[in-house]
């Protein structure tokens, strides 16, 4: 079984790799894009993705292969785990770190010598085009540059929502008919651009369930990628940069202009995160929002030159998602607007 952190990031990223090595090699197999498998070998290799881990039980697997583990819950790898019973079995996993979570727990903490950790910093890649490093190193600073580039595990310093819990913030929800439906978007071309799905139920509470996350891409591609996602919305808010905003709107996706008070908006969703008084917080994420998360656990105030945090500023990098999210959150409680029908 291989395994990636949502089906797109599967398609776009491991799953092609593969297909592409076994053409290079020469090596015959037949595939089903309907069953999402490949036999190959005299073996069935099984592509799947970790945002509902339960439906990974079933097979007996010899081996499995987990790409981007860290950006996947450890109830994935406890799954996969109890799969790997025929033969010899083992288990890959490749990943960038994202703080002391289960990865380093299992890797580095345990110290187990059935683990074993294999370290690679990005200027090691030789397979990366001229001045990528380079350039990764002009754009990220400090811990970030850490984790993205050396590959290392660090805490984050001044996180801007310490109160974010992956036990309590992320949760998968069926949605309802009569959720209201709302869209946050924040433009980008080099950096990316980000549409957030969200629906709130009728304890005004919001369910952030899909994302669009990509860089290099032409404003017509993303319409037509939101497109793709039928429903009917209350809103879609965004930065309104007026030309990509004009652009989007005659390519079908009409926005309303976001309100872009930071440090307001932060407060505004730090007070959903916060669980309340049935136990419940406000703000859910689905964990198929997979470059959402991520920002979470990144995403800090700027340092000033004495060392410390300033709590006014965050840092403007690794922030394109927290930007969209801010956008709805502001203009749902901030207007008052009528979500539930």
């Amino acid at each position: 079984m291989v395994i990636a952190p949502t089906y797109p990031m599967l398609r776009d990223v491991v799953q092609r790799t593969f297909l592409e090595w076994a053409d290079r090699l020469d090596i015959r197999y037949s595939f089903s894009k309907s069953e999402e498998k490949a036999e190959i070998a005299g073996a069935v290799v099984l592509f799947r993705s970790s945002d509902q881990p339960e439906r990974l039980r079933g097979p007996n697997l010899n081996w499995a292969y987990l790409d981007e583990a860290a950006l996947m819950s450890e109830r994935t790898w406890k799954v996969v785990l109890g799969r790997l019973r025929v033969g010899e079995p083992s288990a890959w996993v490749t990943t960038t770190p994202a703080g002391f979570n289960w990865v380093y727990r299992n890797w580095v903490e345990r110290r187990d010598p059935a683990y074993e950790l294999i370290h690679a910093t990005s200027p090691e890649n030789t397979f990366l085009p001229p001045g990528y490093v380079a350039d990764l190193r002009s754009n990220y600073t400090g811990e970030f540059a850490q984790q993205e580039i050396d590959g290392d595990f660090v805490a984050f310093e001044g996180l801007v929502y310490p109160e974010f819990s992956r036990e309590v913030n992320v949760a998968e929800h069926d949605l309802r008919e009569g959720w209201g439906r709302v869209r946050g978007i924040d433009y980008g071309y080099t950096n990316p651009f980000v549409c957030l799905w969200g629906a709130l139920d009728e304890d005004d509470r919001l369910h952030i369930y899909d994302e669009h996350y990509r860089g290099k891409t032409l404003i017509g591609e993303h319409a037509e990628a939101i497109k793709r996602r039928a429903g009917s919305y209350r809103f879609t808010v965004s930065d309104h940069d007026a030309q990509d905003s004009a652009e989007l709107s005659h390519c079908g996706v009409s926005t309303r202009p976001a309100q872009k008070d930071v440090i307001r908006g932060i407060q505004k969703v730090k007070a959903r995160l916060a669980l309340q008084a049935d136990g419940r917080p406000r703000l859910t994420i689905s964990p198929k929002c997979v470059n959402l998360l991520r920002e979470f656990g990144s995403y800090r105030w700027n340092e000033t030159k004495e060392g410390r945090n300033d709590k006014e500023e965050p840092v403007k990098e690794n922030d394109h998602a927290m930007d969209a999210l801010r956008y709805m959150v502001m203009e749902i409680d901030n207007k008052k607007v009528f979500i539930y029908a």
